[in-house]
């Protein structure tokens, strides 16, 4: 996607982003949350909202009646094909956090985020008891951007069953037929009072929570976990012993972190596999933070062997967006296959 001033672009190597001012050959300026022009290779950054989709939702806009504007420009579009992969496109629903905390006032913003190289029209529509459907959002959102949808109070989310279908396409030049997309979402109001609901992510500098879909390797693998499977993990658990899972280094300068979800959070009751992934990465990206200024620093971050998820979704983090560290299979002698270690 060409990269123009006015866009908003996160940078793929580091944490961050903002507004890019201007642009001088392959370098784009960006304009950071504290006022600062930073230089970036226009390699180096994504775009996630475009200056031409920025809308304006109203304050009062409601559930039933707000809708997105569909763009209807038909000119041909410039692609960027370093965005996105065309094999794996990733489309969310995206809830953030409102300005009135509470639960009797509590509002939130919803937003959809493309993460593909497609164009994307959606419809989103709620479903009621007699099976038929009102359509509350429609739109059409450029490759690898996001759009705002409405803010709305939490209790009108509240066992909403939404019916969301999705088609792919490109302008201007040939590209491979994608399925149409259709995914029945219910929401329960209850999960955005938890303090642990909103975490971070690769899409918006503040916290949220993403609902995928269109799955992607990963949701479709902990799809395929089910409630018996985990149910079994669960009754051979409390059959065995609590010990300790791994050998403990004693050298100094490395730092262990244990991502196994029970090492994280007191209770999984009620959470989704999704969810269970999202804190565990969420952790992971708050001790890079942590310590993205102790060059040289080991961190051996634990994820156990598992089906692989987990470890798989730490590695390709540090591939798209942890470029500049390096890391490896942390000490097989004392972690088996279970541990990667990252050199700040």
């Amino acid at each position: 996607m060409k990269i123009k001033a006015g866009d908003t672009v996160r940078f793929l190597n580091i944490s961050g982003g903002g507004k890019v001012t201007r642009l001088e050959g392959k370098l784009v300026y960006v304009e950071d949350q504290d006022g600062f022009e930073v230089p970036t290779l226009m390699n180096e950054v994504v775009v996630i909202e475009s200056a031409s989709n920025v809308k304006t939702v109203p304050e009062n806009a409601v559930l039933s009646g707000a809708k997105a504007e569909v763009d209807q420009d038909d000119e041909d579009y410039e692609y960027d094909d370093e965005d996105g992969d065309d094999a794996n496109p990733r489309f969310f629903l995206a809830v953030l956090p409102g300005d009135k905390p509470g639960i009797d006032s509590g509002d939130v913003r919803l937003q959809v985020v493309n993460d593909s190289n497609y164009f994307v029209f959606y419809t989103i529509a709620n479903k009621k008891k007699d099976q038929t459907v009102d359509l509350l959002y429609h739109g059409n959102v450029e490759p690898n951007t996001k759009e705002d949808l409405a803010k709305v109070p939490v209790f009108q989310l509240d066992d909403n069953q939404w019916e969301i279908q999705l088609m792919l396409y490109k302008k201007g030049r040939s590209y491979k037929c994608m399925q149409p997309v259709a995914e029945s979402i219910k929401i329960k109001a209850s999960r955005f009072y938890k303090d642990n609901a909103f975490v971070n992510n690769d899409y918006f500098h503040e916290k949220a929570v993403l609902i995928p879909v269109i799955k992607g390797v990963f949701e479709r693998k902990l799809d395929e976990l089910t409630d018996i499977e985990i149910n079994k993990v669960v009754r051979e658990k409390e059959k065995v012993p609590v010990k300790k899972k791994y050998a403990r280094r004693n050298e100094p300068g490395i730092l262990e972190v244990d991502l196994h979800i029970d090492e994280l959070i007191d209770s999984t009751a009620g959470m989704s596999n999704t969810e269970i992934l999202a804190v565990q990465t969420d952790k992971f990206h708050q001790v890079m933070a942590e310590n993205e200024k102790n060059k040289g620093r080991k961190v051996v971050f634990i994820h156990g062997v598992g089906n692989g998820v987990l470890k798989t979704e730490i590695r390709k983090l540090l591939d798209r967006r942890y470029k500049k560290h390096v890391y490896q299979d942390a000490s097989f002698k004392e972690y088996g296959y279970g541990a990667t270690m990252v050199i700040i």
